[in-house]
């Protein structure tokens, strides 16, 4: 298993789905976690129940002025001072096509808010403090180069989708979301690397969350898109007779933020049981 001891991480859109699930992945694999979420009951029973966080800030990133900045300065605060990662797993979905009624200026404002403008705000906010980590490795004089060959260096991991790499019908905005942030990620990546900041995304395919509940979709619907991704739309889904769980996703943001993943940055990794190769269906 990797070992990310010594690994202060935050972690938005902690409360559900894959955000609690990388959670709790991390600290298994022995990270310090900080989740923020709008739920503070998850929230508290990820910290109470799973000791999958040591401390939380229950917010809504979105309606609040300010919010991101005050989360990271809250959660170095809790970390003791201190950030090596910092993971973006707060997302949502609205969709509609391209002349659709659902395609409104409203719908597309919320899916670029939520995931390209909260994740910049978050990044830009945990800069400053990742760059101290950086600084402090550097400085350390009674560490061993094999030591600083092995520690967790600062990074930052972006949960994107599989719909920022392709085009899908009815869902126009929510890709234009996703294929921004992973133009971010890149850009940042170039940015940041001359200060030992990695960053990187993943894209997952369909990946059984609440995240379209969320956008409207009844159980019906919910279980017949299931099956359809199963059956139609997922190679590997149809022979494994299964869509992706959300620990799968947390298994490869821990390897990515680890110092196994210590020579990969700009990168936006596919996590879809292969459902980009097969096009949009």
């Amino acid at each position: 298993m990797t070992s990310l001891a010594g690994c202060k991480c935050l972690v938005t859109g902690a409360s559900s789905g894959i955000g609690r699930a990388t959670c709790q992945v991390l600290t298994e694999q022995g990270a310090t976690v900080v989740g923020t979420g709008r739920d503070e009951e998850a929230l508290k029973s990820l910290k109470d129940d799973d000791k999958a966080i040591v401390g939380y800030i229950a917010i809504d990133l979105a309606e609040e002025d300010g919010a991101c900045p005050r989360v990271v300065s809250e959660a170095v605060q809790i970390l003791g001072g201190s950030l090596t990662t910092v993971v973006n797993a707060a997302g949502a979905l609205r969709g509609g096509a391209i002349g659709g009624p659902s395609t409104t200026l409203e719908n597309y404002q919320f899916n670029m808010k939520i995931n390209t403008q909260i994740p910049f705000e978050i990044i830009t906010a945990a800069v400053p403090f990742l760059k101290k980590t950086s600084e402090a490795l550097k400085a350390a004089a009674d560490i061993s180069m094999e030591d600083a060959f092995h520690a967790i260096h600062p990074s930052i991991v972006t949960v994107s989708s599989v719909n920022g790499l392709q085009s899908f019908p009815a869902c126009a905005t929510y890709c234009m979301s996703k294929a921004a942030v992973d133009q971010l990620t890149r850009c940042a990546s170039v940015d940041l690397a001359p200060y030992g900041i990695r960053v990187n995304s993943v894209n997952p395919g369909v990946i059984k969350t609440n995240i379209h509940r969320r956008a409207g979709m009844d159980e019906e619907a919910y279980e017949s898109f299931l099956e359809r991704s199963v059956n139609v739309t997922h190679p590997l889904s149809a022979s494994l007779g299964r869509v992706g769980d959300p620990k799968e996703v947390g298994e490869l943001i821990a390897f990515l933020v680890s110092n196994k993943a210590r020579f990969m940055t700009g990168e936006c990794i596919a996590i879809d049981g292969g459902r980009q190769n097969l096009g949009a269906r």
